[in-house]
């Protein structure tokens, strides 16, 4: 990979990024104004119109025969089962989770993992891959533990959601990325895997109840589910296309604008706050100007 192959593959990645957090920002918003369906629900019909864009995606001769290989390999592997399998429900839970924070009122919890994260991120980035960081980036990198630091500080502790977040994600992209198993094909297996799951779901609450009707909700459900079908495929692309770190680093993105939409479903920000949010604006201008820096000179060397 030259040089300018590798600047053309991260601006991809960055624009694959900060288009998922923008399409995130977007479902959290969504999430609070879904009455009639529950979480479960919500995050079954994310699972199936991600099924029905992923099979869109793979709709091409080549796409399939990618699809075939890797689905060979993986079934001839006991332990990339087992990972497929762990990272599937991986997946389960962190599409439930973003789904039901904004409805039960832990859109800032929701907020926070995402915002400790990418530290996490940037940690197994560079301990396991070797990922080497710019020196703006490192900056970064301070700022927003600052940041970190001080939400941990004010919220008096760390709550489950975001450990949930901030946690099994890296686990996610890791095993993905030290498997080899790191394609848009194989989250199509993950998401095929999560079918069972999501039909059942959805098809039990009216066999136990034949009257029960369609919530008058069921088009920002149908929104957010086509919304959460493109976000996700950018996210995993932009994880594809960029060094562990850098994708850490990128989505501090998110979290900013799921705090944006948590104030809009009417959650209030304090004082104490501005201790939390403006590093993580700092580490976001700090990013910026290292991406600029990065196309200008093209200083790093691209990974082979």
């Amino acid at each position: 990979m030259t040089r300018s192959d590798f600047s053309s593959t991260a601006g991809r990645g960055v624009a694959a990024s900060v288009l998922a957090s923008v399409l995130f920002g977007a479902i959290s918003l969504l999430g609070g104004h879904l009455d009639g369906f529950t979480p479960v629900e919500t995050t079954a019909w994310r699972v199936l119109f991600l099924l029905l864009a992923l099979g869109a995606v793979h709709a091409s001769t080549s796409a399939r025969r990618r699809l075939k290989t890797i689905t060979k390999r993986i079934a001839r592997s006991p332990k990339l089962i087992v990972i497929v399998l762990l990272n599937a429900a991986i997946m389960w839970v962190q599409l439930w989770v973003f789904m039901w924070g904004p409805a039960n009122g832990h859109a800032q919890d929701i907020a926070f993992g995402y915002f400790l994260l990418p530290l996490v991120m940037v940690v197994v980035g560079r301990i396991f891959f070797h990922d080497r960081l710019r020196p703006l980036q490192w900056w970064a990198v301070a700022a927003a533990v600052v940041g970190v630091l001080a939400q941990a500080i004010i919220a008096g502790g760390v709550n489950w959601p975001v450990l949930i977040i901030a946690g099994l994600y890296p686990i996610y992209f890791a095993l993905r990325r030290w498997t080899g198993i790191d394609s848009m094909q194989v989250f199509f297996i993950e998401i095929i895997l999560l079918v069972v799951p999501a039909v059942v779901v959805l098809v039990v609450p009216y066999v136990a109840d034949p009257d029960r009707g369609i919530p008058t909700t069921w088009p920002a459900v149908l929104l957010m589910a086509i919304l959460s079908a493109v976000a996700m495929i950018c996210y995993i692309l932009a994880s594809r296309l960029l060094p562990l770190s850098l994708f850490g680093l990128l989505s501090y993105l998110e979290p900013v604008l799921v705090l944006g939409a948590s104030l809009l479903l009417g959650e209030v920000l304090g004082v104490a706050d501005v201790f939390v949010y403006v590093p993580i604006v700092i580490a976001l201008v700090l990013l910026g100007l290292s991406g600029r820096r990065r196309r200008r000179d093209h200083l790093e060397e691209p990974p082979l």
